[in-house]
Order: C-alpha cells, then sequence, then structure tokens
C-alpha cells in the first residue's frame, strides 16, 4: 500500500512540472559579440529554446548597454534580419522567448558595430596604365541600396572634372567612362540607403593609360606586300580606331582607315609596289585621342624569280618557270622571249594562287626548240597597282642527240587499225623511259602506262579491253611529247 501511495505521489509531481514549465534564456550566436564592420542588414541569430503555445521571441535593439530606448522586434524564428542600421554605429542587442505560460529572462547583450565605409579593391594604389573606361571594383556591403563613386583629377576632389556615379547596391564592381588620356585621377566610393549615407573610403590614385603601342610591322621592316597587315595594342574603353597612312612623315597627303573599338588589325587596300609608307593610329573615344607613335614600312618593288635559275643549262623543252609568291596579288604577267631586249615576245597572264610555294607556269608543248637560249621576266597585279618587271633571267633549253627523244618529228603506230596490241616507231634513235597515254574523245584517260624504248620503238603496247572507236594516243619523256590518232577494231 506504501509502494502504491509514493507512485502515485511521484506521477503528480510529474504533472505539475509539465503543467507550470520554466521558459529557458535564448543564447546568442551571432554576430560575435564586439563584432565589427557588421552589414547594415545584419542577421542576429540565437539558439531555439523549448516552449508551449505561442511560442516567441522578442529582440531588442539599443544605442546604450542599458538599453534605455530600445527597439523591439518579435518573431517566431530564430533570427532577424535587421535593415537600414546606421553606418558606423555602435548597437547592444538581446533577446528572450514569450509562450502562454510565461516568458524567460532576457539573454545577455552583445553589441556589434557596422561597417563605416566601403574598401576599394581596383584599381591597385599608384597604378598607371588603366584605360579610360578602368574598371572600379569594392568589398561587398549588403543590405546597401546605392553605391557612390567619384572620380577627380585632383585629391580634394573639388576641380571642375570631380563628378559621382551612381550605381545599383547590389554590384561590387562597374566601369568609369571617357577618362583623359595620361592623367592622374583620384576615386573613393561610399554605400548609402534610405536612412544613412557611409563615409567615403579612402581615396585612390591611378594613371590612365598614355601610351597607344603598335605591333606590326616592326619599324623601317622593307619588302613588304601590299596587303600588309596593321596591327596594335588594344585599349578599353574607346569609341574607335583611325589608321593614317601617308608617303611622307608630315601626313600631308594621307589616307585614313576607321577601325571598330574591338579591332587589333587591318589591310589597307590602297598600297602601291615600292613605296616607302609612314603610318600612326588614334585611339579615341567622346572626351579625348590618344596618339601612337610614327611607323614606316616599304612595299615589295618586283617578283623575285625562282627557278629555272638564272643561265641554267639543259633545261627540259616544256620547263615550269617559277617565281616567289606576293600575297595580296591577283594576277601575274610573264613574258617570254628569245632575246634580252625581250623583242617579239609572248605574254601569260596567270590568277594568282593561294596555295603554299611559289606560284609557276608550264610553258607549251613545242614552243622552244633544241639548244636555245631563253629570256624571261614577271611581274604582280593587284587591285591598286602593277609592279615593276622583275629581273630578267635565262636559260638554255637542252640540245636534242641521238639518245634524246624528238617525238615532234612525228611517229608510226601499226597495225591500223589495231585489236589488241600495237607498235609505235620515231624517227629518232631514242632509247630511254617513256609515258604512254590513251585518251578516249571526251577527253578521259583510259591508259596510262610507263614503257621503254628502244632504239626508237616501243613494241608489243597492250591495249586491254579497250572496246572498238578512235583513240587519241600521246607519249611523253623528258618535257617532251607527240600525240597520234589510233582507231581499234577488234
Amino acid at each position: 500500500m506504501k509502494k502504491i501511495y509514493l507512485s502515485v505521489l511521484a506521477s503528480l509531481a510529474f504533472l505539475m512540472v509539465m503543467a507550470s514549465p520554466d521558459i529557458y534564456t535564448p543564447e546568442l550566436v551571432a554576430p560575435d559579440n564586439s563584432a565589427t564592420d557588421a552589414a547594415p542588414n545584419v542577421e542576429l541569430d540565437w539558439n531555439a529554446v523549448a516552449g508551449q503555445i505561442g511560442l516567441h521571441y522578442e529582440v531588442q535593439l539599443s544605442l546604450d548597454e542599458a538599453f534605455t530606448n530600445p527597439v523591439t522586434f518579435s518573431t517566431e524564428l530564430t533570427a532577424y534580419r535587421m535593415t537600414n542600421l546606421l553606418f558606423g554605429q555602435l548597437y547592444f542587442w538581446r533577446v528572450r522567448a514569450i509562450d502562454s505560460e510565461g516568458t524567460s529572462a532576457w539573454s545577455s547583450s552583445r553589441s556589434f558595430t557596422t561597417i563605416v565605409k566601403p574598401v576599394i579593391r581596383r584599381p591597385n594604389p599608384n597604378s598607371s596604365g588603366a584605360a579610360p573606361n578602368v574598371q572600379i571594383i569594392w568589398f561587398e556591403i549588403t543590405g546597401v541600396s546605392f553605391f557612390d563613386f567619384q572620380l577627380d583629377t585632383v585629391s580634394t576632389f573639388d576641380s571642375p572634372e570631380a563628378h559621382i556615379t551612381s550605381v545599383a547596391g547590389s554590384l561590387v564592381q562597374t566601369n568609369a567612362a571617357a577618362l583623359y588620356f595620361g592623367k592622374d585621377y583620384y576615386l573613393r566610393v561610399r554605400a548609402r540607403h534610405s536612412a544613412d549615407t557611409s563615409e567615403w573610403s579612402e581615396s585612390r590614385k591611378f594613371t590612365v593609360v598614355n601610351v597607344f603601342a603598335l605591333k606590326k610591322p616592326d619599324n623601317a621592316t622593307a619588302g613588304l606586300a601590299p596587303d600588309v597587315q596593321l596591327e596594335w595594342n588594344t585599349i578599353a574603353g574607346l569609341d574607335k580606331y583611325n589608321i593614317h597612312i601617308a608617303t611622307d612623315n608630315e601626313f600631308n597627303h594621307s589616307e585614313t582607315y576607321i577601325a571598330a573599338k574591338n579591332l587589333t588589325k587591318l589591310v589597307p587596300d590602297t598600297l602601291h609596289f615600292g613605296t616607302q609608307y609612314f603610318w600612326k593610329m588614334e585611339a579615341i573615344h567622346t572626351r579625348d585621342t590618344l596618339f601612337s607613335e610614327v611607323r614606316n614600312f616599304t612595299t615589295v618593288d618586283k617578283v623575285t624569280l625562282n627557278s629555272p635559275a638564272n643561265n641554267a643549262t639543259n633545261v627540259e623543252l616544256v620547263p615550269f618557270l617559277k617565281w616567289e609568291k606576293i600575297s595580296g596579288v591577283l594576277q601575274y604577267k610573264l613574258e617570254f622571249a628569245s632575246n634580252p631586249q625581250m623583242t617579239s615576245s609572248s605574254t601569260y597572264s596567270i590568277t594568282a594562287t593561294t596555295t603554299a610555294g611559289p606560284e609557276q607556269y608550264k610553258l607549251p608543248n613545242n614552243l622552244l626548240d633544241s639548244a636555245n637560249t631563253y629570256y624571261w621576266r614577271v611581274r604582280a597585279i593587284s587591285s591598286s597597282d602593277t609592279s615593276n618587271w622583275s629581273d630578267t633571267w635565262n636559260f638554255r633549253s637542252v640540245a636534242l642527240g641521238v639518245d634524246e627523244p624528238v617525238f615532234s618529228n612525228g611517229m608510226r603506230i601499226y597495225p591500223t587499225p589495231a585489236s589488241d596490241q600495237v607498235n609505235i616507231q620515231f624517227k629518232s634513235r631514242f632509247t630511254g623511259g617513256a609515258v604512254v597515254s590513251l585518251f578516249d574523245l571526251l577527253g578521259k584517260t583510259r591508259i596510262a602506262r610507263e614503257v621503254q624504248v628502244v632504239n626508237g620503238v616501243i613494241r608489243d603496247f597492250q591495249l586491254g579491253t579497250l572496246s572498238n572507236g578512235i583513240y587519241m594516243l600521246r607519249i611523253e619523256s623528258q618535257g617532251v611529247s607527240s600525240t597520234s590518232k589510233l582507231i581499234i577494231r577488234r
């Protein structure tokens, strides 16, 4: 019986405790006590406590530690985001919990101080070479409506050039606009919201770029193609570039090209061969212009021949004439003659190519005679000018003997009409390698085969499975060729 009585007492004591609980005092978490540089929208945070129905928290914020005239906020959460706190102000805060059964004691109080002023990150102090739209970067401050940045050419920020620009408080960077080239500038930043404006940041000095550097071509470069590419180092924050090109260093008669602000190279389209040019540039924005140095270059005067080498001998009778390529050229004129005065010459127009290696032209068949000397030269043509003639070179063609092919004297093919094979006989006693090709009347190659000529005869040349019809047979050796008709009838 005694045990039952003691058990009932214990149960009643437990119920009494549950019906009249004590509410614990909240414990503050953040910001740390005596914290500095708090944002004007600092979040006050504390640990949750257990409670009954209607549990909520009261937060008090005060300008003094005695909480003489505090501002009180109520929330059911365990954190409260402040808004529009004054900059550089010392604040005290505390929290208590309240539910339907009672109110806890106030927590111990903490203090924090809001940020006094922004801090600039870029440009670096006393830096030089800044773009006229230099990027301005500062450390983030939350809870700010606007940032103002001020630029001036004097450290007192009171010259006629002083101006303030405002940007959204969510930003941490912006760009200046149209600063003078080569000028020293002073920068400072402040933050503001509807209730307060911070102090100005520490001022920072920087210098805007005052050198506009050209890159290519190097100064006094010679032998450049008429499509020479002009290159320069870009400058940010511009509206455009002007490129001036002239044949005199005073630029009395110059051509002006306009390049977009994002370009770094340009090819002029009016350059002549063999001419010295002077060029300079302007970097331009709405308030100022920066000039580059003056450079000069000279364009190529004439074509350089390649092969056959000058005074070459034993050149094949259908040679390739080759010369060095010049970019920016539309075509070449080749002049060919049997005398150094180039009288009664033959002239050929050759379209310029873009492939690697030298330009070339193969002379027509039967143009050259054996053991003669020939002269040739080339000039280039662009959209604006024609170059001088190259140096005149000469070569001597091969001297044909009994061991060399003379197919131009004709050949005899038998039997004719042919069926399975033919023999080919030449008037010369040539012995050596050759290529025999058969073409149908549409020009399609049907057979191309290397053969051996022995004492001027090719024996038993096999015709394969060619169908009946008329074909053209051509034999080539050492740059000489000859063609004849062949009839096949099986």
